[in-house]
């Protein structure tokens, strides 16, 4: 139970607010003190990356699709295609991004917290860098930042796909669809 400080103000006998003093109506427990800085950080990023399951499909990424064969495309994987049977599904790049992403601000905050990162941690996070710099050089964006008022890299005009298109279709294809089942601390 967290300790409440009972009011210093009584009002006295002629009318006049007489100072009391204060005292504890309970022991004292460490329930009410605030998160540490890094627990208070933890727990930023933890609403983040929820906010950012908005941003992927529904599927998290996984597609698949009628004449799949008829197209140049690598092997699919064999993914859920809903709660019984697997089947041929492909992830959509943009998803991945956004997994490694948010796989590596969870974990690089886990490690800030103090939390101890894994082997497989580090394997996941060294595929996730070297993902995500693929990535930015296959995309190449040559848009030229200048300084602006919200600092490097904020303010730029950028020629962007039209994310929401790109979104539509990929619940258009979803597999399975995995965000609904998804607890408030995934990662994307």
């Amino acid at each position: 139970m967290i300790s409440e400080l009972q009011s210093t103000a009584d009002l006295g006998k002629n009318g006049q607010d007489e100072e009391k003093e204060a005292f504890l109506s309970v022991p004292l427990t460490n329930d009410h003190v605030p998160p540490s800085t890094k627990e208070a950080a933890r727990r930023s990023a933890i609403r983040t990356l929820h906010n950012w399951i908005e941003l992927s499909s529904d599927s998290r990424g996984y597609v698949q699709f009628q004449d799949a064969d008829s197209y140049d495309l690598p092997n699919p994987y064999i993914t859920p295609v809903n709660r019984t049977s697997d089947g041929p599904g492909y992830m959509v790049s943009l998803y991945h991004q956004l997994h490694c992403l948010s796989y590596l601000v969870e974990h690089f905050q886990a490690g800030y917290s103090g939390v101890e990162l894994t082997d497989e941690i580090a394997h996941h996070s060294s595929h996730c860098f070297d993902y995500l710099r693929q990535a930015i050089m296959c995309a190449a964006d040559t848009t030229l930042e200048g300084d602006t008022e919200y600092g490097p890299g904020w303010g730029s005009k950028h020629e962007c796909k039209d994310y929401d298109a790109v979104l539509k279709w990929a619940n258009e294809h979803a597999t399975m669809r995995w965000r609904t089942n998804m607890p408030d601390e995934s990662t994307l």
